[in-house]
């Protein structure tokens, strides 16, 4: 009789018969325990510079939730995501990182093989407070980790006394904020260098709400208009407002059903600094894959015998890297680089998640949209001031998105697990996945690729190799 292996996940691996338990080698069985990245929000303040990334993690194989995370957890995060696999390539070179974990030993175990000096240590929720554990964080401190905690955690239990230690207070803009702000501001009054982060700000409004009521930092998927206004660079889209209008509309056209390249490529051909940048996308984009066409003169040409999927992203990273120069200032200290302003990074990020998500059904729906859609249903982003021509261009987008999902139910569905995702809204994704339409590895694989992909996209064009 076959022995049944409680601990295997698959049926496949599960039978174990008796010749396999007289070997001496040894089987891998994956963990139970083992956790996936569930978000990515980045954090930041009201000009829109970037404090840090906060990560979520699922509690093991079979979690959806953000806030089940125990301490038999912590190792299989600590070594998944930044041990084994670097935090850079889920962040950006020399980005923090800010991690919600239960204090114990496999923390500190860990926490020298941790890029310490750029992780934030966000305590639990009501974190216990006893000798050992605040002689723990003390020696966190010693390694250079950042300490965070909720102004609940740090009123309500001994941590109040451990002030020192902690340098960001952070409030959970899903309870009550006003009792959580009269908190934070006595906190601060004893412990003036606490700053505060507002935690779970879903939408641009609750990220509007934080910072009028004080807050240092938010942390939102999106950005709202008032912030990305402090960015905006007013002379250089005075001499440049054509290229500013025209990026939309490009944008507009990868939305039809036979887009047309004409007017990219007349645009492109007056930008030769961005068009030189071609070779280091499309190897990005296809891997490595020899591109004989790029030998060939005549630019259009290529660009035609290129697959459609590719194109639509080559088009549209181009177009991003025009819209970011819009918002640099007159003397720029990373000039020639590309794709370091967040907002249009989260821009990408949608996009190429959505892209990975249409994947699980490219046997049934036209996958060359879901780039071009997912980009399309944020662009309005980059726009922190618009003209008349601007708002129609969004209008037209919008409708044009709206007519994809109605004739393609399929992209409806993806979108909305997109945006679900962004704003942790997790009961909506899991109906989707009771329902079938795609399981929970698959959406959780896609989230991970997209962002892996968008740091990778950064780097390769910041990097010269060409």
């Amino acid at each position: 009789m076959a022995y049944i292996n409680p601990n295997s996940l698959t049926d496949s691996a599960s039978s174990i018969n008796s010749d396999s338990l007289r070997s001496k080698s040894t089987r891998f069985v994956r963990s139970k325990d083992r956790c996936n990245l569930l978000s990515r929000t980045p954090v930041y303040d009201k000009k829109g510079s970037l404090l840090c990334y906060v990560f979520r993690y699922t509690a093991g194989e079979s979690s959806f939730r953000p806030d089940m995370i125990e301490k038999k957890h912590v190792r299989h995060i600590s070594i998944g995501f930044y041990i084994r696999r670097h935090s850079e390539l889920f962040t950006q070179r020399n980005g923090i990182c800010m991690t919600e974990f239960p204090l114990c030993p496999d923390l500190s175990k860990y926490a020298r093989s941790l890029p310490a000096t750029r992780f934030i240590l966000h305590l639990q929720d009501r974190q216990d407070s006893s000798i050992s554990f605040q002689h723990q964080i003390n020696m966190l401190k010693k390694e250079s980790m950042t300490i965070a905690a909720d102004v609940y955690t740090i009123v309500y239990t001994n941590w109040f006394r451990e002030l020192r230690s902690i340098t960001y207070a952070v409030i959970d803009m899903t309870q009550d904020i006003e009792e959580q702000f009269i908190l934070a501001r006595n906190i601060i009054k004893k412990a003036p260098w606490i700053k505060i982060i507002c935690d779970r700000c879903d939408n641009v409004n609750k990220a509007s709400i934080a910072f009028e009521s004080g807050a240092d930092y938010v942390c939102c998927p999106t950005f709202p208009k008032d912030v990305l206004q402090q960015n905006f660079n007013p002379f250089f889209y005075r001499v440049n407002r054509n290229a500013f209008e025209i990026c939309l509309m490009i944008i507009n056209q990868l939305l039809e059903v036979r887009p047309e390249y004409k007017m990219f490529v007349s645009f492109i051909s007056t930008r030769n600094d961005i068009k030189s940048y071609m070779p280091i996308i499309l190897h990005y984009l296809e891997q490595g894959r020899e591109n004989e066409y790029l030998i060939g003169t005549n630019f259009e040409s290529f660009l035609y015998e290129m697959d459609v999927e590719v194109l639509n992203k080559l088009v549209c990273i181009m177009v991003m890297m025009i819209l970011e120069e819009f918002y640099r200032p007159d003397k720029d200290m990373n000039k020639g680089k590309y794709l370091i302003y967040e907002p249009l990074r989260q821009v990408l990020l949608r996009a190429k998640f959505i892209e990975e998500l249409t994947f699980y059904h490219a046997g049934k729906i036209d996958v060359t949209f879901g780039f071009p859609l997912g980009l399309g249903s944020l662009i309005s982003q980059m726009y922190a001031f618009t003209t008349s021509k601007v708002d129609v261009t969004t209008d037209k987008i919008n409708n044009r998105i709206k007519m994809i999902m109605k004739e393609i139910p399929e992209y409806e569905t993806i979108y909305n697990i997109a945006l679900s995702m962004e704003a942790l809204d997790l009961e909506y994704v899991d109906g989707i996945m009771a329902s079938g339409f795609m399981p929970r590895h698959d959406i959780l694989m896609a989230y991970e690729n997209a962002v892996m992909w968008v740091t990778g996209l950064q780097d390769a064009l910041n990097q010269k190799r060409f």
